[in-house]
């Protein structure tokens, strides 16, 4: 990977970042040091607190730090304005614009349930979008899982296992559920988009698009129309958008631990695991997990005095 790529993998992964509700980051001296090298920029550090870089929108980072001058706010500007990110744009967008129908068969659970995965791994849409090594990802869990959670789209590493959430984030989500008293069978995980959406770079993970979410949408609603779970858990901003509606102000961490509806089903909104692995902090930690105690009480889930205590 040469300079151009490694600098664009980075403001990919701030941009990432954000999307999740990161709003600063930690650097240590050294990688300062190496970036300083690497782009033969001298960063100021005079008046900085902690070395924290702080995201932005797409193509700026800025220090947020209030005693930053405006000559520094620009400096740091011009470092990414000059790494020239590359087009990362879905090819042939006309296939998403025909809209699945879907018209579920009558049955129990697991019937409707096994003849909507056929319907999604069949789709040709779909099948054309996957990465050559890469697989259909539906839905797993429990038919009758009362916490239904969601997430944006399917990554390498589940397409490497063969399953949703089958990597590092969906390892620690279940953490999560099984810390709230629920078993990883219990619940039911799924995504928006049933497949590993196709990234022009060799590295790193792209989110989908709105046209995208919009075609794939209506076979996450028939899961949930066949499940009716009490609750369902978004986790990350992409998540939100799909069910809330695309709005490129709103900020994840304003919303994040509110209700909102999906027709009848409470929504709650979380961070995605994602972004505990990149912001292993405690106090990241804890409000993720007092969302998560706001949809124990929801559905009247024993909750232990240690349980509210976590992360404190």
């Amino acid at each position: 990977m040469n300079l151009e790529e490694a600098s664009f993998a980075i403001l990919e992964e701030l941009k990432r970042l954000r999307s999740d509700g990161v709003r600063e980051i930690y650097l240590e001296d050294n990688t300062i040091e190496k970036f300083q090298n690497a782009l033969n920029f001298n960063f100021s550090t005079e008046n900085e607190i902690n070395k924290r870089v702080v995201q932005r929108a797409g193509s700026e980072i800025l220090a947020e730090e209030k005693d930053l001058e405006e000559d520094k706010k620009k400096s740091s500007l011009n470092v990414v304005s000059s790494l020239s990110p590359r087009s990362k744009s879905v090819k042939n967008e006309k296939k998403f614009l025909k809209i699945p129908d879907i018209i579920l068969p009558e049955g129990n659970k697991k019937d409707r349930l096994d003849w909507l995965e056929k319907e999604v791994k069949n789709c040709q849409v779909a099948l054309s979008e996957i990465n050559e090594d890469g697989t259909i990802h539906f839905g797993r869990g429990n038919p009758d899982a009362e916490l239904f959670f969601c997430g944006d789209a399917p990554n390498e590493e589940d397409d490497e296992n063969q399953m949703v959430f089958g990597g590092e984030s969906g390892r620690l989500l279940v953490k999560i559920i099984e810390t709230m008293g629920f078993s990883e069978e219990s619940v039911y995980l799924s995504n928006l988009l049933h497949w590993c959406p196709k990234n022009d770079q060799n590295f790193g993970d792209r989110s989908p698009n709105e046209s995208e979410i919009k075609f794939s949408f209506p076979y996450l609603a028939a899961q949930i129309k066949i499940i009716k779970p009490k609750i369902i858990i978004l986790l990350g901003k992409v998540a939100v958008d799909g069910f809330l509606g695309f709005d490129s102000k709103r900020r994840l961490s304003d919303v994040r631990g509110e209700w909102n509806q999906y027709g009848e089903v409470p929504l709650m909104i979380t961070y995605h695991p994602t972004y505990l692995l990149h912001n292993p902090s405690k106090s990241g930690k804890r409000k993720v997990w007092e969302d998560m105690l706001k949809v124990m009480e929801k559905i009247d889930a024993p909750i232990s005095e240690k349980q509210r205590s976590f992360f404190l």
